[in-house]
């Protein structure tokens, strides 16, 4: 089984970014977090999961945070 990593990019509602952040830092599987600036308003990275695991950290972690608008996730490759 492969184990992959990823960055997720998050688009967060306006005056709900620090609650997001905190949610997010507290997922099982994200091993940092972080504001950025730019389209998005955080990036997390997820480390040494499986396909499937990922999606599932995605779309029923990350997503299902009330605040969270639209995620962008960039699987890593090397």
């Amino acid at each position: 089984m492969w184990m992959i990593s990823a960055y997720v990019l998050i688009e967060v509602e306006p005056g709900l970014d620090k609650k997001v952040l905190e949610e997010v830092r507290k997922l099982n599987g994200v091993s940092e977090a972080y504001f950025v600036m730019g389209n998005y308003d955080i990036i997390a990275v997820i480390k040494d999961a499986s396909q499937s695991d990922l999606k599932y950290k995605v779309s029923k972690g990350i997503r299902s945070i009330k605040g969270v608008r639209h995620t962008y996730t960039l699987p890593v490759i090397s």
